[in-house]
C-alpha cells in the first residue's frame, strides 16, 4: 500500500509541476538605439518583443536619460513613406513583434551624455497588463564616433 501511495503522490507532483510551467514569457530583447548623426534630430530605437501567455499591448516606452520618446510606424500613403505616431502596439500571446527600420520604431529625442558615454540606454517597456520590463539598449553611433561599447568590442 505504501508503494502505491508513493507512486500516486509522485504522479500528482508531476502533474502539478507541469501545470506550473512558465510557457511563453513576455520579454523584450535585441534593443538598439541608433544615434542620429545630425545633432538635434531624433535618434531611432529598435527591438524585438516576444509575447507571453496572454495578448497585451505595448503602451509606452520611457527612459530617464532622454528628453522625449515616442512609438512610430512608417506607412505608405499615396506612394510616399510617412510616419505616424502609435499609442499602443498589440503583442499577441506567444507571438513576436519587431521594431525595425522601415516599420515600427522608437523616435528618441535628447539622449543624455551619460548614456552615450556608457554605450547603453536604460529603458522601461510598459504593457497594458501593467507589466514593466527594464532593458539596457545598446547605443550605436550612425556615421560618427564610436560609443564606449563600440570601442570595447573592437578591442
Amino acid at each position: 500500500m505504501t508503494k502505491q501511495l508513493s507512486i500516486f503522490f509522485a504522479s500528482l507532483a508531476v502533474i502539478f509541476l507541469s501545470a506550473c510551467g512558465e510557457g511563453d514569457v513576455l520579454r523584450v530583447d535585441e534593443v538598439v538605439v541608433n544615434l542620429s548623426p545630425v545633432e538635434g534630430n531624433p535618434s531611432s530605437g529598435y527591438m524585438t518583443i516576444h509575447g507571453g501567455p496572454e495578448d497585451v499591448s505595448l503602451v509606452s516606452v520611457i527612459a530617464d536619460d532622454v528628453m522625449r520618446m515616442e512609438m512610430h510606424e512608417t506607412v505608405e500613403k499615396d506612394g510616399m513613406a510617412q510616419m505616424q505616431t502609435l499609442t499602443k502596439v498589440p503583442v499577441p500571446a506567444g507571438g513576436t513583434v519587431k521594431f525595425e527600420p522601415g516599420g515600427k520604431h522608437l523616435m528618441i529625442w535628447g539622449v543624455g551624455g551619460g548614456s552615450i558615454h556608457r554605450g547603453t540606454l536604460r529603458m522601461i517597456f510598459i504593457f497594458s497588463n501593467d507589466d514593466r520590463i527594464q532593458v539596457d539598449g545598446i547605443i550605436k553611433q550612425v556615421g560618427g564616433a564610436k560609443t564606449a561599447t563600440d570601442k570595447d568590442s573592437a578591442s
